[in-house]
């Protein structure tokens, strides 16, 4: 792999630091090498030019379901198995040139395509797969209506990773270890109801403490975690209390909660673009049964007070947008939603430093430093005067990921 210098970069290293201009960013082997003040003498195979732009890390995103490119309960909607496989693999691609460099599948998605992705099989970003989601009986991944017996929605074990249905302990400990035989990175658990489900309360609690302590204790003996789908406080202080690490939505957070919440270290990831799409994207939320209105509307309420208050306990406040269905571009409005709430410069760190470190990653990740990998992007522009770039379609001309430019629309890099 060859060596790359962007010269005259704006740099927002993802630290939180104010931006520095003028920068050289030195990369070999796939590794940022050096960051050095522009304009000295610099020997590359490619030179860069970032004038006008903002470098940023590369974008993360902590809760994507790159395998639902259908309508639960069905991952694959009405498409053959075909079809699916070619969406499938274009939302991949298309989440990289988006600027996402690595991405936390949390549920759908066989563990197959990460590797595909890793052994440079398909085009996309690092992804983290947390396989198939761990439901109870009539809990928010259990899609059986409420007359139906059978459980329809199974596992194509290589191609799709439906929930699984597990009651008591012993079960839920034999289905994380399942999805980890299969290679998923973490396990993932419904532990509150949810909106596009059939049958269960909003406010209904899934799974015991002792439920999801068996699979923490699992994820634990692999050496990685439990992230939770958990919209109600008493579903978070159950997460909590077992020692999952992190909080998906967390829609409905009270002051308890989130001193709880906050001195267990535990994570939240909101997932706001989906309960205010922008005009851009309306046409692409799933129309919802009367029943799921209900239930979006009292997480819609909550949601963005939720996420104040986990700024003032201190918690450390990740990014996901948990997109669905066959088009999934425009995942970054969540940090320009994010951005109303904390700031342009806090929401960019969730996407980046905070991100890494839930992901146990910031090694390798999520800050523009020496010795981390080469994941990269360009934005147009100030990012932090107009956050809404992030999310336009020529908004993130260019992108890096591990020293390998994959998008350049304005054709800045140079061979020498």
């Amino acid at each position: 792999m060859g060596s790359v210098v962007i010269r005259n970069a704006i740099v927002v290293d993802g630290t939180g630091r104010e931006p520095a201009a003028g920068l050289d960013v030195m990369v070999e082997n796939g590794r940022i090498s050096r960051i050095a003040p522009g304009g000295g003498p610099v020997t590359a195979d490619q030179t860069v030019d970032a004038h006008g732009a903002t470098l940023l890390p590369g974008l993360t995103d902590a809760h994507v379901h790159l395998g639902i490119v259908g309508r639960p309960p069905n991952l694959a909607g009405d498409q053959s198995l075909v079809e699916y496989v070619l969406d499938v693999r274009a939302t991949i691609t298309a989440t990289l040139h988006d600027g996402f460099t690595t991405v936390r599948d949390a549920g759908g998605l066989d563990p197959v395509w990460a590797r595909l992705v890793e052994n440079g099989r398909i085009e996309g970003p690092r992804i983290l797969p947390s396989g198939a989601m761990i439901t109870q009986t009539g809990g928010h991944g259990d899609f059986r209506a409420a007359h139906e017996a059978a459980h329809r929605h199974a596992s194509i074990p290589g191609i799709t990773a439906g929930p699984e249905i597990a009651d008591g302990a012993d079960a839920v400990r034999r289905a994380a270890r399942e999805q980890l035989r299969r290679g998923a990175t973490q396990i993932k658990l419904f532990v509150s109801g949810g909106v596009v489900s059939p049958t269960d309360p909003l406010e209904s609690i899934q799974f015991s403490i002792e439920e999801i302590a068996a699979a923490v204790d699992v994820a634990r003996s692999w050496g990685t975690y439990v992230l939770v789908h958990a919209h109600t406080s008493a579903a978070m202080r159950n997460a909590v209390a077992a020692g999952a690490r992190s909080i998906e939505h967390g829609s409905i957070l009270d002051e308890e909660t989130a001193a709880q919440v906050a001195r267990a270290g535990v994570f939240i990831v909101p997932t706001l673009v989906v309960l205010g799409p922008p005009p851009q994207m309306r046409d692409r939320v799933p129309v919802l049964t009367p029943a799921e209105q209900r239930k979006f509307d009292l997480v819609s309420s909550a949601s963005r007070r939720s996420v104040g208050l986990a700024r003032e306990h201190g918690i450390q406040i990740g990014s996901g947008s948990d997109l669905i269905g066959p088009d999934q571009r425009g995942r970054a409005w969540e940090i320009v939603e994010k951005a109303r709430a904390l700031g342009a410069m806090a929401a960019i760190e969730s996407a980046t430093r905070v991100n890494a470190e839930l992901f146990g990653l910031s090694d390798r990740i999520g800050t523009i430093e020496a010795g981390k990998d080469a994941d990269l992007i360009l934005v147009r522009g100030d990012v932090l005067t107009r956050i809404e770039t992030l999310a336009e379609p020529d908004g993130v001309p260019f992108v890096m990921r591990r020293g390998e430019i994959v998008r350049d629309d304005d054709g800045r890099s140079r061979e020498r």
